[in-house]
């Protein structure tokens, strides 16, 4: 690390009104948390369903045309529901190629047909991508859960 010094200036107003920003000073100096949101577990815009399953309410809800024998409708998507993975879902993600493993994940994770998330995930808000992320590696090493 160099030795350049950061001075974050904590009496600027632009700083105290982002979004899912946490400063924090300790004696020493000031971390800017940008990950405030998905510390410490689900996303705040989450829910844990009974089943285990969570669901997350897009910030910006996406829609895809799908053509399915013949007849072509559009599926809206304000929110998403997570699964947890099996040891087939794991092998299709590490299976695909790797620019295409954050799609892979999600659409196993989702039950969605991966061409489907594909086009999804083109248009999600990158908030959203993270907070999707964060469900999902949140499944590893966390056995099933059916509580709060």
């Amino acid at each position: 690390m160099s030795g350049d010094s950061v001075v974050i200036n904590m009496d600027d107003e632009r700083l105290a009104a982002s979004k899912g920003t946490i400063v924090i000073e300790d004696g020493t100096g000031a971390v800017v948390d940008e990950d405030a949101e998905l510390a410490g577990g689900l996303p705040k815009r989450a829910t844990r369903n009974a089943d285990g399953s969570v669901t997350l309410t897009l910030i910006e809800p996406v829609s895809v045309r799908v053509k399915k024998d013949g007849i072509e409708r559009e599926d809206s998507y304000s929110e998403m529901t997570f699964h947890r993975l099996r040891g087939a879902d794991i092998r299709a993600i590490t299976s695909a190629a790797k620019d295409s493993q954050p799609v892979a994940m999600l659409a196993r994770s989702t039950r969605i047909r991966e061409a489907v998330m594909s086009h999804l995930f083109d248009q999600m808000d990158a908030e959203d991508i993270a907070g999707a992320s964060k469900i999902v590696e949140g499944f590893f090493g966390n056995g099933p859960t059916t509580q709060e």
